[in-house]
């Protein structure tokens, strides 16, 4: 296992960690909080895509929407 295939999981991760903190923001903080976290999830998704194959990408895809719509 490469050290990159272990960084896309890492940085995962640290997406997931900080979408999980959204709804603890303030009210007016949220609405870029949601659109920053939809910019940086795109390439960490590709990234874990790329290295873990597509089944792994769209599990990814549906935690990380549902993460972003609850």
């Amino acid at each position: 296992m490469t050290l990159l295939a272990i960084g896309s999981v890492a940085a995962a991760a640290a997406w997931v960690l900080l979408a999980s903190l959204i709804p603890y923001l303030r009210q007016r903080h949220r609405f870029v909080a949601f659109w920053t976290m939809i910019v940086l999830g795109v390439p960490v998704l590709g990234w874990l895509t790329l290295y873990w194959g597509p089944l792994v990408g769209v599990g990814a895809f549906a935690l990380g929407l549902w993460l972003l719509l609850r």
